[in-house]
């Protein structure tokens, strides 16, 4: 039997709610109504030592509690959950040891002290040899150019370089599996690029797994595999090239046009904007090679155009489009 990182197996989660009353008396709004609520519904999936998994959903998916459950802040209801070989709830202490969280709302630096202090704190917590933290201090204040910072109160930091710390608090006991939940929420461009790299490189070196929650679509790109989530379900698993590919017939065609209202476009595709002189098509890619589509660029009419391949934010809005359209 393979050995797997992360191996969850029919897991649910229920939640108690209560009904908040806007009307009627005193008395009648005081009576709550109480009922259950399932956050996660037979969720399965299996991760392999070393993979970069995007796990994305809507708000409201799962996708928190998943994580949560993973970790061992929360215990399934039903299901099997195993994360490398540890059952999270009732073996939390053995897991943490291999595990790390970047959280993008909370860090762990202290918000006075310069942030080598967390890391010499992280560095007595995990048993660090210091030969083997001295090494890694200097491999990743290299790798996340942090050299000239690290030293300075993290009240004085800006975002990015506080994330770029917090994340090296994070993995610096090197575990073997690190749960990312948007962690370049809010971060400058540089930064952002940092992080990723990192990732990848610590992917590539130590076969690290991450699992990385996020709505920043940019963030998904070092990710081989996305697991998608809607209502508790799981509802999509599989590589990210697979999943671009559910809605790749389609293609976005910029125009720059002199007299915009001498062409009937919704003849070639669907018009998805409209400013000014420039309009924007979704044309299918078998629409392009036709001959009436290259009479249209050659009309004198259009300046300029451009063809690309719908982005990945687009891709999800129209698959969580089709998951609305099933459920009516």
């Amino acid at each position: 039997m393979e050995d797997y990182a992360v191996d969850v197996e029919d897991v649910g989660k229920w939640f108690k709610a209560h009904e908040v009353r806007r009307s009627g008396s005193i008395v009648t709004r005081l009576m709550r109504k109480t009922y259950f609520k399932r956050a996660l519904n037979d969720v399965s999936f299996r991760i392999r030592p070393g993979e970069i998994v995007a796990l994305l959903g809507r708000n409201g998916s799962g996708k928190s509690t998943l994580i949560k459950i993973l970790s061992g802040i929360l215990h399934a209801d039903s299901g099997r959950v195993r994360v490398l070989g540890f059952e999270p709830w009732t073996q939390r202490i053995e897991l943490a040891q291999q595990l790390g969280v970047v959280l993008g709302a909370h860090g762990q630096l202290f918000w006075n002290l310069p942030a080598v202090d967390a890391f010499e704190y992280m560095r007595g917590v995990y048993n660090i040899e210091r030969n083997e933290y001295t090494r890694r201090m200097r491999y990743f204040l290299k790798i996340l150019d942090l050299e000239h910072v690290y030293n300075r109160q993290v009240r004085t930091m800006s975002l990015g370089e506080q994330m770029k710390c917090n994340f090296m608090a994070s993995v610096l006991h090197n575990p073997k599996i690190v749960f990312l939940d948007e962690p370049t929420i809010g971060v400058d461009l540089p930064s952002k690029i940092a992080l990723r790299k990192t990732v990848t490189e610590l992917q590539a070196r130590y076969k690290t797994t991450f699992i990385l929650t996020t709505h920043i679509v940019e963030d998904i790109s070092i990710a081989q595999r996305v697991i998608l989530l809607s209502k508790g379900k799981v509802v999509f698993d599989d590589t990210r090239p697979k999943l671009e590919a559910m809605f790749g017939d389609k293609r976005h065609v910029e125009l720059h046009v002199s007299e915009p209202g001498k062409i009937r476009f919704s003849r070639f595709g669907r018009v998805l904007e409209r400013d000014g002189t420039m309009v924007k098509l979704e044309v299918s890619k078998s629409k392009l090679k036709t001959k009436s589509f290259f009479a249209l660029l050659n009309r004198r009419e259009v300046l300029d155009y451009r063809v690309a391949e719908p982005g990945l934010n687009f891709i999800l809005n129209k698959f969580y489009a089709k998951l609305d359209r099933e459920k009516r």
